[in-house]
């Protein structure tokens, strides 16, 4: 973990400190499809690769305009969610089967913990339980970097998304925590609440998250250290008004 992460993230604002956010929802131990604030991807013009994907209603909106308008420009470059709200039980699925895949080859809890954090969340620490993240097109940097289409929707997410209120949490230049994903975007708005709680929980009572995890290598880890790094050093620009 590194100080400074905390440094930084000590200074979101009060007003993102003041709208109380459910410890169940922070960690994703909800059903997303049965709660009113998420809608069905399905039931939008939003382009999906797999069915069953919700999000909160308000990114939702504001990731419509922004596809529409992508679309505008190029039509015929695919813009595609590729994964949305992931709650603690489909994470935990994609946890287990990379633990259960990496495990017996490194025979080391925390370095097989350490391979899998390079891309994959731990249950219960994964900006994808909020309902405000998701993923555009590819899981490929290079897709980004070196293939036509995506080097020109690159292009137009980092110029645009933020105009719908939207920001990168895991670009190039961080100080630890997830490599950079170009496919991953969060609408901050929303987003910045979640992370000033549970920053706050992780700082004053970590037991009440810690507690309510219960994954493959969970009492094997530094997990309060994981925690700290991997949910909170983020692209400043999630967080700073």
């Amino acid at each position: 973990m590194k100080k400074i992460v905390l440094f930084m993230l000590f200074t979101l604002s009060a007003t993102a400190m003041a709208n109380s956010v459910p410890l169940n929802k922070l960690i994703g131990q909800f059903n997303e499809k049965k709660d009113s604030d998420f809608i069905s991807l399905d039931s939008t013009v939003l382009p999906v690769n797999k069915s069953g994907m919700y999000l909160q209603k308000e990114p939702t909106q504001q990731l419509i305009k922004a596809y529409q308008d992508f679309k505008k420009q190029y039509p015929n470059i695919p813009f595609v969610i590729v994964s949305a709200t992931r709650n603690y039980s489909y994470q935990n699925t994609i946890w287990q089967r990379k633990w259960n895949d990496l495990m017996p080859k490194i025979k080391n809890e925390q370095q097989t913990a350490l391979n899998i954090l390079q891309y994959s969340s731990m249950p219960g620490s994964s900006r994808h339980h909020w309902g405000t993240d998701f993923d555009i097109t590819s899981l490929s940097s290079d897709y980004f970097k070196n293939n036509p289409q995506g080097k020109i929707l690159h292009q137009w997410l980092e110029e645009n998304m933020p105009k719908y209120g939207f920001c990168r949490p895991f670009n190039e230049g961080r100080n630890g925590g997830y490599q950079p994903e170009e496919w991953h975007w969060s609408y901050k708005p929303i987003a910045k609440n979640y992370l000033a709680q549970y920053q706050t929980v992780l700082q004053k009572e970590p037991e009440k998250i810690m507690d309510k995890l219960n994954f493959a290598g969970h009492n094997k880890i530094t997990l309060q250290a994981f925690l700290q790094e991997y949910v909170l050093d983020v692209n400043s620009d999630c967080y700073k008004e």
